[in-house]
């Protein structure tokens, strides 16, 4: 046999051996992915949680591996909430199974413990989680024109892009940086004390800290939020930018959640244009009067001024409070 011709069969040997090999690889990595799902619902239903995937399809061979999940629900022990929707995808990356995705096929609904539901839809929706070690190393979320529809209340929560990232903080044990990006928002209806700011966003940007993150999965459906504010859980905003109406600012601050679960904390923003957001804010239908006049003559005088400001947002007490003026009272957030 000619050398040439050796090298040839020599060739497509190692080929077929190589797709074999993959063929093989594929449906391993597929069974083990779905082996993994499955065991996961037995797991969390046995732990007392309620989850049911009704079919699993594998999709994908030979490039892609994707597991078609129809009919998911999940209800976790001690959460008061339940997610379902009609169909979702996880995909499991080929040369790295630690790194999932999971991407919305269908509307979600998350009813809540006292049965509200609220819907969400996109046009593109998609949680990726990332695993070293058995543990989390990042997690996150992006969405192309997201909607939120509470039939319950009025209006639609809407963003044109919406990518959210999560991540043990390396600087602390037990912490989770959070970053948060929106652009093009539209609020369902308007924010109280702040109507005259209206309902559009054009973006909100901010780097969150999480301190005890891992205290949020400690819940119950009474206080959700109950064991991790009592651990000294707080957000503390390293960096913060906010372009809203007439106010355009960043800034960095700290909040939380008193022993009436109100929120509790400050913020500073820098502004360079601030009398047309004192303008806005005198103008909003529930200011008190005393504040009303309080805030024109700052508008008035800013506006004449020039003058740049770190605005002072501070929530104690169940006060909202500006520059020291007390704009309205917070509810608690449950």
């Amino acid at each position: 046999m000619k050398t040439s011709a050796l090298w040839f069969w020599l060739m497509w040997a190692g080929f077929a051996g190589l797709a074999a090999g993959w063929v093989m690889y594929w449906h391993v990595l597929a069974g083990e992915a779905q082996t993994r799902l499955e065991s996961w619902v037995a797991e969390q239903n046995a732990q007392g949680a309620q989850a049911s995937i009704v079919r699993v399809t594998r999709r994908g061979f030979p490039v892609l591996l994707r597991l078609e999940l129809q009919d998911f629900a999940y209800e976790p022990a001690r959460g008061g909430w339940r997610v379902n929707t009609e169909r979702v995808d996880l995909h499991v990356q080929m040369l790295n199974p630690a790194q999932v995705k999971f991407e919305a096929k269908a509307p979600i609904a998350f009813t809540r413990a006292d049965g509200a539901v609220t819907s969400l839809s996109a046009s593109a929706l998609i949680a990726s989680w990332r695993t070293a070690r058995g543990a989390l190393a990042v997690a996150g979320i992006e969405a192309d024109n997201l909607a939120l529809d509470d039939p319950g209340r009025e209006g639609i929560m809407r963003a044109r892009k919406l990518v959210l990232n999560l991540r043990p903080d390396p600087r602390a044990a037990g912490e989770y940086q959070l970053a948060f990006d929106a652009e093009a928002l539209t609020l369902p209806r308007p924010v109280r004390s702040f109507e005259a700011f209206g309902l559009e966003v054009t973006n909100v940007r901010a780097a969150i800290v999480v301190e005890h993150g891992a205290d949020l999965l400690d819940s119950s459906p009474q206080d959700p939020l109950g064991p991790w504010r009592d651990a000294g859980g707080r957000l503390r905003f390293e960096a913060l930018s906010l372009h809203w109406g007439p106010l355009e600012a960043t800034g960095s601050g700290q909040g939380g959640l008193d022993e009436e679960r109100r929120p509790q904390g400050a913020l500073e923003l820098p502004i360079d244009r601030p009398g047309p957001v004192f303008g806005a804010l005198a103008n909003g239908p529930g200011v008190e009067e005393s504040a009303r006049r309080a805030l024109g003559l700052l508008a008035a005088g800013y506006t004449l001024s020039g003058d740049d400001i770190k605005l002072d947002v501070d929530a104690h007490s169940g006060v909202l409070r500006l520059e020291g003026l007390p704009v309205r009272q917070l509810p608690p957030v449950y």
